[in-house]
């Protein structure tokens, strides 16, 4: 087979997935940042790029297999060389809503060195083409530095993990992610993707390899420019053996992990220190990871489902509305209107065309995605279990202002049978900062917002634009969510914008507690330190099922009817992260509210106060 792809070694300058997860938002927060940024980029050359720490960045371009079933280049991981497989048609290129931050990395260290052919031959025998075009993925194949595998092949590892990049902000292809960094001042590249979805497979004695060297943590360091570090956890998400022969180096892991036609002892001593183990004498990869390998990822360094809606019960569909482009758009802003993509989740027997259901909206983080959202929050299980819609939508920020959402929520009612009287919105990050904007812009059309990790200037959009005539008396039920080690702004004592916005909520919501003696500068000195003073009703919310250190502590504060509208949580050891236990703690909230014929709020019967009251003890 002659060689069909061009050779080429680069390096990558680019962040983690968690760390490009945790970092857009924050920039685009910041007026001044995102400006500097957007003009950067602007005047970017074309080509090599010279980043802020002085290393030249060499795009990778890639060349389409003979047969056109695979894009493919060689590179570089770290010091060992780099077979890049990307297969296609890829949902990463093919679906209208953005799988960068779902996709699963494919990392493959094979029986010494895959000849250039079996290289191609493994990844559609075993099943890895299907299961890669499908996620939105690419296959890494990895060859050792000499003859045969030694403990020095695992810093390829650690170098693929620290270049997968999964901003859906940037432009994606064939497998890889161009866009600016922040931290270096120039275009980078990285592989398309998420580092909480690394799944690292063995072969012989690479499989030995593997259990040696790689079923361990791996830590990445990532420091901010005022100097503020965070540790991410780039260990592997799952592990498949195969042929495996020498297990006795494993010592007491959470990577969930595969065997395949393993000997006895193997496996027992495998067994003895895998929280994980699924075992198999057949060498079916496609088997293994639907039982296992494709069921987790890592989130905050500790192991999570990834949801199957199929197998759960829950109808996905993915789907696209034309917007009239509304005139704050600053994406589209000489366009008559655009598309919206975006994913309707409802349990399978729920009639959402003539049952009147309730609709959740929730809003991704900045250089997240709609998919991703789901996932994490949970909100499509919460559906389910409650009886409703909930609908995720893709890359709201910059495309969606809130004048939109309005536009696809009056589309929605036409597709389904919504209950227009119980429509509410929630989001992480940025997608936090649309929850601001519907309260701020479109407060009639909802019964409540559940805003998390994020906080606007009252008075200010999402995209730090004045807004018009804000909201100053309508009132809407509002639980906001924090995290209490963030090192982003997302509750009062972090920043004097969120002062002003816990004002104004008070004010809005007509709170009889008075907030006006809480001043930033004062914090140090405040009753609460974290909102500046308690509600008339606290309760815990404790994290059950993935977060075990963390507690939700919810302040609920009483308006003027005497009822609780409001509600501001702290989630303790928590830092700029989506929980799905706060959307669950969330709908425990909201969905006490609807929104009258009259536009009033109306609390279902037995809740409000007396439920508020029964939480307290």
């Amino acid at each position: 087979m002659k060689k069909h792809w061009m050779k080429k070694v680069f390096s990558v300058l680019a962040v983690s997935a968690m760390t490009l997860a945790l970092l857009t938002p924050a920039m685009a927060a910041e007026e001044a940042e995102t400006k500097a940024a957007a003009e950067a980029e602007a005047e970017a050359p074309a080509g090599e790029e010279e980043s802020g720490s002085g290393e030249e960045v060499s795009l990778i371009e890639m060349t389409l297999s003979e047969d056109e079933s695979y894009y493919a280049a060689e590179m570089m991981a770290g010091p060992n060389s780099m077979l890049f497989y990307h297969p296609t048609p890829n949902a990463n290129e093919e679906l209208p809503v953005n799988t960068t931050c779902t996709a699963p990395v494919f990392i493959v260290f094979g029986e010494k060195d895959f000849s250039e052919e079996a290289f191609d031959n493994f990844a559609k025998e075993s099943g890895l083409y299907d299961i890669a075009a499908e996620e939105g993925s690419s296959i890494c194949f990895v060859r050792p530095q000499g003859e045969a595998w030694t403990e020095a092949d695992a810093a390829a590892y650690e170098a693929i993990a620290g270049m997968i990049g999964d901003s859906s902000t940037n432009e994606h292809v064939n497998g890889f992610t161009t866009g600016f960094n922040f931290f270096a001042g120039g275009m980078t590249q990285s592989i398309t993707g998420t580092a909480q979805r690394v799944y690292v497979y063995g072969i012989g004695e690479g499989a030995d390899f593997v259990a040696a060297n790689l079923l361990k943590k791996y830590e990445q360091t990532v420091t901010f420019g005022d100097g503020f570090s965070m540790v991410n956890n780039l260990s592997a998400a799952g592990v498949t053996l195969l042929r495996c022969q020498d297990a006795s180096m494993v010592e007491e892991t959470d990577i969930p992990v595969v065997s395949l036609h393993a000997s006895k002892e193997v496996n027992e001593a495998l067994e003895k220190v895998c929280k994980n183990l699924y075992v198999s004498r057949r060498a079916d990869y496609l088997e293994a990871y639907e039982k296992l390998t494709g069921l987790f990822r890592r989130q905050a360094g500790v192991i999570v489902p990834v949801h199957d809606w199929a197998a759960e019960g829950i109808v996905e569909k993915v789907e696209t509305f034309m917007a009239k482009t509304s005139p704050d758009n600053v994406t589209f802003p000489d366009a008559e209107e655009h598309e919206i993509g975006y994913i309707v989740y409802y349990a399978e027997d729920l009639d959402v065309k003539e049952g009147k259901v309730p609709l959740v909206f929730c809003f991704h983080g900045g250089g997240n995605t709609a998919l991703y959202e789901a996932q994490a929050t949970e909100w499509p299980i919460i559906g389910k279990e409650y009886g409703f819609i909930t609908v995720s939508v893709d890359l709201h920020h910059p495309n969606v202002p809130a004048a939109e959402v309005a536009q696809l929520l009056e589309h929605l009612k036409e597709e389904y049978s919504i209950d227009e009287s119980r429509v509410y919105g929630s989001g992480f990050s940025m997608g936090g900062c649309k929850s601001w904007d519907i309260f701020e812009q479109i407060p009639e059309l909802f019964a409540g917002v559940a805003p998390m990790d994020a906080t606007t200037v009252p008075g200010e959009d999402s995209y730090n634009n004045k807004v018009e005539n804000p909201n100053a008396d309508v009132l809407l039920p509002v639980f906001w969510v924090g995290g209490e080690v963030s090192p982003l702004p997302e509750m009062p004592f972090q920043d004097q914008k969120c002062v002003d916005r816990a004002a104004n909520v008070f004010a809005v919501n007509k709170v009889v507690a008075d907030y006006s003696g809480v001043k930033f500068e004062e914090k140090d000195s405040w009753a609460n330190k974290i909102w500046g003073i308690d509600g008339d009703i606290t309760y815990v919310v404790p994290d059950e099922k993935y977060f075990l250190d963390s507690d939700l502590t919810v302040h609920l504060f009483a308006s003027e009817d005497g009822n609780y509208y409001t509600a501001f949580a702290s989630a303790s050891n928590q830092s700029h992260e989506v929980y799905a236990r706060n959307s669950w703690a969330a709908w425990d909230f909201l969905s006490q509210f609807s929104r009258g014929e009259d536009g009033k709020i109306v609390i279902a019967e037995g809740n409000g106060a007396a439920v508020a009251e029964a939480k307290a003890e």
